[in-house]
């Protein structure tokens, strides 16, 4: 038999500017009780996380999941990072996800290159008037600041002028 544990959680909203509200995000943090068995443990145990929205939230916004561990993985004595992954309905495939175990968080050539990937997504694979687009043009803006933070001054690559300079994180920003 599976184990299920499952809870309802309310997050924090914020007003933005438009009137509309913005969800914060929520830390979850996942502990494990108990041991198990050596002659079961393997290298990987599956953990099957889900995030789910009342049908009348989901045309607005998009779930994302960010795991992060917090012991180094024992394949590599080295820290893994963060993986993420986008919740949807429809199972619209995100090309540029989960990030690979190799993507290094303090290094801009890796951003660089996860901006290139998720404007090409933008650009080439969605509608922009869905609900993907302003989700994409959001993680798009991140990574291109991870890549230039010292945009709009200083030197910066171009983008796709279809990517507008829109959304919450790029509006702050400039």
């Amino acid at each position: 038999p599976h184990h299920l544990s499952s809870s309802i959680f309310y997050p924090d909203m914020r007003l933005a500017e438009s009137k509309d509200v913005i969800l914060q995000p929520l830390s979850l943090l996942v502990w494990f009780s108990g041991a198990v068995p050596r002659h079961l443990a393997h290298s990987n145990i599956p953990i099957e996380i889900s995030v789910s929205l009342k049908d009348e939230y989901k045309s607005f916004t998009i779930p994302v999941i960010e795991i992060a561990s917090q012991q180094p993985h024992p394949s590599n004595n080295s820290a893994t990072f963060s993986q993420s992954y986008s919740v949807t309905d429809n199972d619209m495939s995100f090309p540029f996800l989960p990030l690979p175990p190799t993507f290094d968080h303090t290094d801009s050539d890796h951003w660089a290159e996860l901006s290139d990937n998720i404007q090409s997504w933008l650009v080439k694979s969605v509608d922009p008037s869905t609900p993907e687009w302003a989700w994409g043009r959001e993680v798009f803006w991140y990574a291109f600041i991870a890549t230039n933070p010292d945009f709009p001054g200083g030197k910066w690559s171009f983008w796709d002028s279809s990517i507008s300079l829109e959304g919450q994180f790029i509006e702050e920003w400039v």
